[in-house]
């Protein structure tokens, strides 16, 4: 099956159901659903899996999980952790993206019915429609926009899932930046949208009210430099007897050899 996309939430069951649980143990139990839905309900009862639930708190495993058995939040079931709302989310949401297949089929050989050829036979006797006929023309619309700003769009706003902005408001006040201004604005507007969170001003208005003439752009790290900080911090969790996300043996092997030619010198 696809990678599962859209399940049923609903917060105030999250809440109500956690109640009962010690905070370790209800920190273990939403990263134990999260792994359900991402692994399609094959979460195997393993190290891997409670290393990954209990990160932070490892050494409270056995407890941890022997709680969220006791007070029916999981099962084991054929070496495998269960929970009976998670597997009938994701039957349904396998049912739902079912019927969305078969529905657009049928859509699809519906549109093929009605595009095959008129028979000969009943075209005979028809004259050709010649009063009020105007010729079928689409609405497509010229695009109005230049390269470099739906570069900038799909960049810095469609990648963001910005709904607030409006393409075409924008375009219109984007026009009227210098091209210095234009260089940094992307980087700008992340970096307001980052700080103002939920708040933030439409891009339109983020350049109309000259909002990013006081932003100074966060530095962004280049592939490298994250690849070094990520290295960096799992070198800190294995040297503290955590596990990292990536547990590869060579990965792992790579850690461990850094961590002997490199020790920390004695406090």
């Amino acid at each position: 099956m696809p990678k599962m996309i859209f399940i049923n939430y609903c917060p105030d069951d999250q809440l109500s159901g956690c109640m009962i649980l010690s905070y370790k143990a209800e920190l273990a139990y939403r990263r134990i659903q999260d792994l359900i839905y991402t692994n399609d309900n094959l979460l195997f009862d393993d190290p891997i899996s409670w290393d990954l639930a209990t990160r932070g708190f490892s050494e409270d495993q056995d407890q941890v999980k022997d709680e969220l058995i006791k007070k029916r939040k999981i099962s084991i079931e054929d070496g495998q952790i269960k929970n009976k709302r998670c597997s009938e989310e994701i039957q349904a949401a396998k049912d739902r993206h079912s019927k969305s297949i078969k529905a657009a089929k049928a859509r699809w050989d519906n549109a093929n019915a009605s595009s095959k050829h008129t028979p000969e036979h009943m075209l005979e006797g028809c004259q050709p429609l010649t009063t009020n006929y105007k010729p079928l023309t689409t609405n497509n619309k010229p695009n109005i926009y230049t390269q470099d700003f739906d570069i900038f769009w799909r960049k810095y706003v469609l990648d963001e899932n910005d709904r607030r902005s409006t393409k075409y408001d924008s375009y219109q006040q984007w026009k009227k930046l210098k091209a210095e201004d234009r260089e940094s604005l992307g980087d700008k507007f992340l970096t307001y949208r980052n700080q103002k969170g939920e708040f933030y001003k439409a891009l339109e208005r983020f350049i109309s009210k000259k909002i990013f003439l006081e932003i100074k752009p966060e530095k962004q790290l280049s592939d490298q430099e994250m690849k070094d900080w990520k290295f960096k911090s799992d070198v800190d969790m294995r040297i503290k007897g955590m596990k990292p996300m990536s547990w590869s043996v060579g990965y792992i092997r790579e850690l461990d050899e850094y961590i002997e030619n490199n020790p920390k010198p004695n406090p």
